[in-house]
């Protein structure tokens, strides 16, 4: 998923917050979170970062909620 199109609001910064502590501390096919909004399952993707990192990582992860009402996100580092 490399573009924001079809995408619903970005989550405010407190619920994103609680939601990459929750999703760090079970990051495994199955153990992804419930959407802070709408309760529905949220699909969890790695993506690559597209430009130079400052940290060790490439990568980032971003959660999106599988309801297309709702499509609630966030991104953090990995």
């Amino acid at each position: 998923m490399g573009s924001l199109e079809g995408l619903g609001p970005l989550l405010p910064a407190d619920e994103a917050m609680k939601l990459e502590k929750a999703d760090r501390a079970r990051p495994i096919p199955g153990g992804e979170p419930e959407c802070p909004v709408c309760a529905t399952k949220m699909a969890r993707m790695v993506e690559q970062h597209s430009a130079p990192r400052s940290d060790d990582s490439p990568f980032r992860v971003r959660l999106v909620c599988g309801s297309p009402e709702c499509g609630h996100w966030t991104v953090y580092d990995w």
